[in-house]
């Protein structure tokens, strides 16, 4: 299993494996980092870590908004994250 730390680079990990003759899943899996929409539509499909970047922006900026008004707020939030499973890992 190749684990990658974007979907760009695991992209290029699919596109490798595809040129090498390797079958993805069957003799390799492949898993991506951050849920870009092309994901999905890459063949096979990507298995990728959704880490919910819309959520994280707007508590970064609900949290910076807080602290220019002079409140304190917490230095660390959890947005959680999200396996979707797709064709590459299968």
């Amino acid at each position: 299993m190749v684990v990658c730390s974007s979907d760009t680079l695991a992209h290029g990990v699919l596109a490798e494996a595809h040129a090498r003759g390797l079958r993805v899943p069957g003799e390799l899996a492949v898993m991506g980092f951050g849920n870009l929409a092309s994901a999905a539509h890459l063949i096979p499909a990507l298995s990728t870590v959704d880490v919910r970047g819309a959520a994280m922006g707007a508590q970064a900026a609900e949290a910076l908004l807080a602290r220019l008004a002079g409140a304190e707020t917490q230095l660390r939030r959890d947005t959680g994250f999200e396996l979707v499973m797709r064709e590459s890992t299968r």
